[in-house]
């Protein structure tokens, strides 16, 4: 992977777009970016197109290197991207991950979940949450629909959680320059 994608994939994580983050580091001249020239090419909004970059920011991944006037008296806001630091963002972000996907199995395996019949997205509860909801004579349904509460299959969401795992591990891998 070189520079030019660890920068683009890092943009893309705090963007939450790819596309987005293609097109901005294509359209950025030597890494800076004239934020005027950048809602014209991306057409967002000027407010969006600002919360983007200050989030950026606050991600050091853009340095807003000041402002000055043009001839016709508008103000062009100069910022650049910060391309060393892509590949140290990029390994935070993943370790962060991993932490979080690795407290998620250990409840996981750990636990019993119930997630509503009708539509799993409705609710999760724990097995004492829902011995507490039987107990306020709820009984096993769903407090959003009135659907049947069922087991969540635990064997699935490890797998699943195992794979995102391993996946992020190797890119760690290939990131930290081990062999991947």
């Amino acid at each position: 992977m070189d520079n030019e994608d660890l920068i683009v994939l890092a943009l893309a994580v705090v963007a939450r777009d790819l596309s987005l983050a293609k097109k901005m580091a294509h359209f950025a001249h030597d890494g800076v970016l004239e934020e005027g020239e950048m809602q014209e090419k991306l057409k967002l909004p000027s407010a969006e197109l600002r919360q983007l970059l200050y989030r950026m920011q606050d991600s050091n991944l853009v340095v807003q290197l000041g402002t000055k006037e043009d001839e016709s008296g508008n103000r062009l806001t100069y910022w650049r991207i910060n391309k060393d630091i892509a590949e140290s963002f990029l390994i935070r972000r993943i370790k962060n991950v991993l932490d979080i996907l690795r407290k998620r199995r250990k409840e996981e395996s750990s636990g019993e979940y119930y997630v509503c019949a009708a539509d799993p997205t409705h609710v999760r509860l724990s097995f004492d949450e829902v011995i507490a909801k039987m107990g306020e004579s709820r009984g096993l349904v769903c407090p959003v629909c009135g659907a049947l509460l069922e087991p969540v299959n635990k064997e699935k969401v490890l797998e699943d959680l195992d794979r995102m795992i391993e996946i992020l591990e190797r890119a760690l891998g290939v990131l930290e320059g081990e062999a991947g």
